[in-house]
């Protein structure tokens, strides 16, 4: 089985070759028992995982979120703990039983010098791991495709791609946008290797700033998770009374959206005056698109699974070629 998984610092993308689509925030948490013995529907999994040598149980996802022992990473180097949970829940999730190809992406930044260790890491995976009142299963990993971020995009569904001019990639996440500038080439595009990069630019800085404007308005201080919940349109309560936030939130993303869009036009330079498309994916292009201004943006059909299309394509390609040799 072919399954592609994109472990992001806010959400995990899966996407298996039958087409079946899994995303959950990149949140675990301690399982903590149910003073109501089951009446009341639980969010999230409860991922049971067993191997030679340990047993381990988590909630990860939408429940985790809502937990006190809420645990994620922003850490340059992902934590393996909480990094191969979230791989090993989107395969199950995804219906991976027994031997199973995977492909992972790493930020352009991290690339070069972490694709190896993680392919090596990745591929001594096997365990035993049961969902919820799902079935146990036995995954391992048989091979790892690594490929970096934003390349995959270009491979996306629903893209027309321009036939002039240079075509950019803007592929905004929670914790790195990644960019990369092509050249077409006898109609085929190649990247420029100087002005492809990351930036520790994303997200988050709106996630810091709507919090720091809540802390000035309250007084107090912001819940964890208040920037997912204001996007998702889910109300904000403080002392009893609805908090609104709206301006706060539309000042913090469109200074989100300018850090990003003048860090990358900088690092183009005069190149970027050559762009004929920008093609915007990503989780973040989906909160700061009407305020980005790069030439002629255009998104794939879905742009948070951009990245998670791409992988699987060129994985597929990519085996399907060691196959022929």
């Amino acid at each position: 089985m072919q399954i592609s998984i994109d472990v992001g610092y806010s959400q995990t993308k899966a996407l298996a070759g039958s087409g079946k689509k899994i995303l959950f925030p990149s949140v675990k948490a301690s399982i903590a028992s149910d003073p109501t013995a089951g009446m009341f529907k639980h969010l999230g999994y409860r991922v049971k995982i067993r191997t030679f040598n340990e047993k381990r149980e988590e909630l990860v996802g939408e429940g985790a979120l809502r937990s006190l022992t809420a645990t994620t990473t922003l850490s340059r180097v992902k934590s393996e703990e909480i990094h191969d949970l979230f791989i090993l829940t989107a395969a199950y999730l995804c219906g991976a039983s027994g031997f199973t190809d995977i492909a992972v992406g790493l930020p352009l930044a991290y690339y070069r010098f972490q694709k190896q260790e993680l392919r090596e890491r990745l591929q001594k995976i096997n365990a035993h791991i049961s969902i919820d009142d799902g079935p146990e299963k036995y995954i391992t990993i048989s091979s790892v495709h690594v490929f970096p971020q934003g390349v995959g995009v270009l491979l996306a569904n629903g893209l027309a791609l321009a036939q002039a001019g240079k075509i950019a990639v803007v592929d905004i996440g929670y914790y790195t946008t990644d960019y990369l500038l092509f050249e077409l080439i006898d109609g085929s595009p190649v990247p420029i290797p100087e002005l492809c990069g990351s930036l520790d630019t994303g997200i988050h800085l709106a996630s810091r700033g709507i919090s720091s404007l809540y802390q000035e308005k309250t007084g107090s201080l912001a819940p964890k998770f208040l920037l997912n919940e204001l996007t998702a349109g889910n109300k904000i309560f403080f002392d009893g009374k609805p908090l609104d936030l709206n301006l706060e939130l539309n000042q913090v993303l469109r200074r989100n959206a300018d850090q990003i869009t003048q860090e990358v036009l900088s690092a183009w330079g005069k190149q970027a005056d050559n762009i004929s498309q920008t093609i915007s994916a990503g989780g973040g292009t989906l909160l700061l698109s009407r305020y980005l201004s790069f030439p002629n943006i255009t998104t794939p059909s879905d742009p948070v699974f951009a990245n998670t299309e791409g992988f699987l394509s060129m994985m597929s390609y990519q085996e399907e070629g060691a196959g022929t040799t």
